[in-house]
This record gives C-alpha cells, sequence and structure tokens, in this order.
C-alpha cells in the first residue's frame, strides 16, 4: 500500500512575497477555487493578524463553499515573556476561525538569540504554549519549523528539544524548514532521517526555498527519507529566489515510477491539470510563466535541431522524458536555420500544407530569411506564408503598389493634429486600386490604419483582424540609429463561431517602417486565408445540416 502524501499550498502568502505580485482580495478567493478544484489538501490563506486584507480574505474564504481543501491561517508563536492570552497576533489567528494554523517558531539558537532576543528556554515554552493553546481551541495545528536544518547542524540537541515541546502540546505535523534554501539533498535526507527516528510516530512536513534551485530536489530527498506533508506554492513563487514548486514538484510525484509506486496522492488530483492551473495561477499574479518552465511551460517539449526532430518523427521518447500530454501540454516543432526536414514537414503538416515538392526550395528561403534576422521560431504565421509563396499555385489575395509615411511638422504645436503620422497606401486587388491616406499617433499605427481601411473597400471581413502585440528587437546596436530592426507582430480574429484565433509574423529591415509593413502585408494575407477557410468550413457544416435536416424530413414524412 503507497504512503498517502498531503499538499500544502503557501501561493497566496508565501507566495506573494514575490517580487512583483500583488493579490487583490478577489485574486487570493479565486485561487482559492482553483487551489480547490485541483484537488489541493491545505490551502494557507495569509496572515490575518498583519494587514486588513489578509482579515478580510478569511471572512470571505468562509462562503466559498470548498469541497476539498482545508484553510489555514498562518502565524507565529507567542511573543516574548507575553502570556498566550494576552498576545493580539494569537488572538487574531483563533479570530480567523480557520479548521488548521500554522505557526511558525524559531529551532536555530543563533536566530533565537541574535533576532529574537531571548533565552533557549523561553523559546521552548513559547512553543509549547502556544500549540496548547490552540489545540485546546480544537484546531488542527502545523508547526513551521523555521530554520531548521541549519539549526540541526548547529545544536541538533536543542532542535529535539523544540520538537518535544511541540509534540507534547498535541502538535498534529511539524513541517521542517529550509528557510535560507541553502541546504543539499544530502542535509535533508540526513536530518529527516534523524527526526523520523527520534520521533517515528510525528507527523513530518517540508517547507523549502529555491536560492540553490533545489528547492524540488529537496522536497523529493524528504519525501524519500519519511515527510507526508509537501509545503510548496504554484510555479515555485516566493521570496528571493521562491518556494518549491508544487507543478514540477507534483508531476515528479504523479508520473515517475521511483515515487508513484511508493506514494500516493489525492485522487482529484490529476497530472493532466498541471498545465492549466500553473497558466490560471500566473494570469492572475500578472508574471508571464516561464517559457522554460519544466513539464507546463511552451519549451518544455519545443524542438528546434534537425537532427531531434528527425529523432522525435520515428519515436517520441528519444527526446522526451514523457508524452507532453499527461501534463496537459503539447509538444511544438520551431523553424529556424537549425532545422532540418522533419522539422519543415512536422510543422507544415501541423498547418494543412504539402511541401513534399518543394521542400529543399521552402529550407534554403528559411536559412536565407534567418541569416538576415527573420527568425522564424516565434513566428508561425510567416513561416505559413513563406511556405504558401513557394507553391506555384499561391495567388496573394492584394499587392501593395505603394506605400508613404511621413511625420507632421513637430514645430508646428499650435496646429490640430500637428503630433501625428500620416500614411499613405496603395493596393491593387485584381483590376482594382484602392489609394487611402491614414492619421494616427504613431507611424506604425497609421500604417496599419491604411493598410485596413484600403483592404476594407475589398474585403469588408478585414474589420475583424486586431493587431494585439507589437515588438522590435535591435539586431546590431552598434550600429546606432543606423542598426536592424526586427518587428514581431501578433494579430488575432474572433470568427463567427467564437473560435479565437492568433498568429505572429516577423519583418526585417534597416528600416523599422519596412520591417513593420513586411509583418503587416503578411499579417492580413493570412487573415485573409484564414477567413475564407472558416468561411468554407462553416459553409460546408451549414450544408450538411440542411442534408440532415431534410433526410430527417423525408424519413419523417415516410413513416406517416
Amino acid at each position: 500500500m503507497s504512503k498517502q502524501l498531503y499538499v500544502y499550498d503557501t501561493t497566496l502568502r508565501d507566495g506573494a512575497q514575490y517580487r512583483g505580485i500583488s493579490f487583490s482580495l478577489q485574486d487570493k478567493l479565486k485561487i482559492t477555487q482553483l487551489l480547490d478544484n485541483f484537488g489541493v489538501d491545505y490551502i494557507e490563506g495569509g496572515w490575518p493578524g498583519s494587514n486588513p486584507k489578509d482579515e478580510a480574505y478569511f471572512k470571505h474564504a468562509k462562503n466559498l463553499g470548498l469541497k476539498h481543501a482545508k484553510l489555514v491561517a498562518f502565524g507565529s508563536t507567542r511573543k516574548p515573556m507575553l502570556e498566550v492570552d494576552n498576545d493580539p497576533q494569537i488572538q487574531s489567528l483563533l479570530s480567523a476561525n480557520t479548521p488548521a494554523v500554522a505557526l511558525v517558531s524559531k529551532f536555530w539558537t543563533f536566530h533565537i538569540e541574535t533576532v529574537l532576543r531571548t533565552d533557549l528556554t523561553q523559546n521552548l515554552s513559547m512553543i509549547y504554549d502556544s500549540v496548547a493553546f490552540f489545540k485546546a481551541h480544537g484546531r488542527e495545528v502545523v508547526l513551521d519549523a523555521e530554520h531548521f536544518f541549519d539549526g540541526f547542524k548547529d545544536n541538533q540537541d536543542y532542535t529535539f528539544q523544540c520538537i518535544e515541546a511541540a509534540v507534547r502540546a498535541g502538535v498534529d505535523n511539524l513541517t521542517l524548514c529550509d528557510t535560507n534554501g541553502g541546504s543539499m539533498p544530502q542535509d535533508i535526507e540526513y536530518a529527516v532521517k534523524a527526526v523520523r527516528n527520534k520521533f517515528p510516530t510525528l507527523s513530518l512536513g517540508i517547507h523549502c526555498h529555491n536560492d540553490c534551485e533545489l528547492a524540488v530536489a529537496n522536497s523529493l530527498s524528504a519525501v524519500k527519507s519519511g515527510v507526508s506533508l509537501l509545503q510548496g506554492t504554484i510555479n515555485g513563487y516566493g521570496e528571493r529566489c521562491g518556494n518549491a514548486n508544487l507543478i514540477s514538484l507534483l508531476a515528479n510525484l504523479l508520473l515517475k515510477q521511483s515515487f508513484n509506486q511508493e506514494f500516493g496522492l489525492n485522487s482529484d488530483i490529476t497530472s493532466e491539470r498541471l498545465s492549466d492551473l500553473s497558466k490560471e495561477i500566473a494570469d492572475i499574479a500578472n508574471i508571464p510563466l516561464k517559457a522554460d518552465a519544466a513539464y507546463v511551460g511552451d519549451n518544455a517539449f519545443s524542438h528546434k535541431g534537425g537532427i531531434h526532430v528527425a529523432a522525435i518523427a520515428k519515436a517520441s521518447q528519444t527526446y522526451e522524458h514523457l508524452n507532453p500530454s499527461l501534463v496537459g501540454n503539447q509538444r511544438e516543432i520551431t523553424i529556424s536555420e537549425l532545422s532540418g526536414k522533419s522539422n519543415v514537414q512536422l510543422q507544415a503538416q501541423k498547418l494543412g500544407l504539402d511541401v513534399s515538392r518543394n521542400f529543399q526550395q521552402v529550407l534554403d528561403s528559411i536559412k536565407a530569411l534567418e541569416k538576415k534576422g527573420l527568425t522564424l521560431e516565434n513566428a508561425p504565421g510567416s513561416f505559413e506564408m513563406l511556405v504558401r509563396k513557394q507553391d506555384k499555385s499561391y495567388q496573394p489575395h492584394f499587392t501593395v503598389l505603394s506605400m508613404q509615411v511621413g511625420v507632421n511638422d513637430m514645430n508646428a504645436s499650435t496646429q490640430p493634429n500637428a503630433d501625428t503620422c500620416t500614411a499613405t497606401v496603395k493596393v491593387r486587388v485584381k483590376n482594382k486600386i484602392a489609394h487611402v491616406v491614414e492619421e494616427a499617433s504613431g507611424p506604425v499605427d497609421a500604417l496599419n490604419l491604411a493598410f485596413k481601411k484600403a483592404l476594407t473597400s475589398f474585403f469588408p471581413q478585414v474589420q475583424a483582424m486586431q493587431l494585439t502585440d507589437y515588438k522590435v528587437s535591435i539586431l546590431d546596436p552598434e550600429k546606432a540609429s543606423a542598426a536592424t530592426t526586427r518587428v514581431w507582430i501578433q494579430s488575432c480574429y474572433k470568427d463567427f463561431i467564437a473560435n479565437d484565433q492568433c498568429w505572429a509574423t516577423i519583418g526585417c529591415s534597416d528600416n523599422i517602417i519596412k520591417a513593420s509593413a513586411q509583418a503587416l502585408i503578411d499579417s492580413y494575407q493570412l487573415f485573409l486565408i484564414k477567413h475564407n477557410h472558416l468561411s468554407q468550413n462553416s459553409a460546408h457544416q451549414s450544408a450538411q445540416h440542411r442534408f440532415s435536416d431534410l433526410d430527417n424530413e423525408v424519413t419523417h414524412n415516410g413513416h406517416n
């Protein structure tokens, strides 16, 4: 029978200390619901005695109707020389009225004497009194042994005295904290086994920080050595270098044979939901998920080298340690000058294109563009247009005859629209020409508006296309204002069957307007191709429905 492990999430408390994160009350409540739906066992909501937002959180969280997770209020043991009944922070914890509380306590003699400025005996009383107080009030108590591993190295006997005080008071779980994140896996293993041997029936937990990039490895080492409660945060958020990343920690526990055959988690927690959870929390935190995040990042199963992709096409396990679908992710094949035949073929197949007849021509074009600075791996829209243009049957929807962008006289500040830019665009569709002028505050925006205005007279549907992102990179900054510019544009189209589609195109030139125009033209051409395909598919589906309705009518009348 596998040993049961419990997941304790502290994203809302420890994770909120990550630089750049500031959860609102609604953010915290939304994350709480997501974590509960995922199957987390404990959710540490915050420190009710530290700020009004956390106090408000615990009042509102009671009404969420959590179906699995226990809410945990976090605080510290009583202050030195203060009776536990008279400690305001202890009373705030009690008032939060959560089924469980987490108390941080000091286990390192150096910290106790230097920072806490009290004696070691008083610290033991603080642990005992605080745990006993909450047990008397019917709370489940998790004691966070702060700086445990530093304290264990410094004075092992005293750390055991602290544990004994907590055990005598009735503590439910003792979580060993690598607060400074400086421990190695062998340090964790040795200390956890020593505690387990001394206190064989005590429930142990682990709380690791990532200052040595070892928080997940140390947590796994602790699991092997006897802990059952795993503390961490989604995406590894936390102070300094962060906490143990529950996403990768859970993926390892669920999918790696050395763990999933020996240990068990709550059955609601499934690996297939890890990518979604990771991205949802990242969106709420407003911190972009790292592309190279293990298991769930966009690059986690991305392949660029031609030799790798050729092997992946034959047997995915050659360069993937597991199937990306197991964690809700997907394989990505990128295109660059490093691409081989398999890269191009697989990416083209994904787009529904055939490059079997002109593969070498396509590959040569890719490498030529990459040499100029057009990196296609992040611009699949430009790759699709490149492949289409290499096909002899390709016919562009429109041709740009001329374009011009100017900046109004910057000295004429008293004139209306003196700070605007003007773009003139001339396009041809078959034998008809549109020649338009548009103004905007920036040159690229003016150019985009001019393209859209010119094309709308032929293709009204382009009004549904919208630019959603625009990035500029300088390839050779040593050339200063004469540097080569790479422009990346993302465009999106919300079609009539509510499918959001986005694509990225790229342009490169020593003229930023020309680079932007390259990306814009490809984006509009691709939009029109996509729109035609969607319209044809919709018409086909409508026809099928009509035939189906006719069949039903004939059948119905026949039976009558």
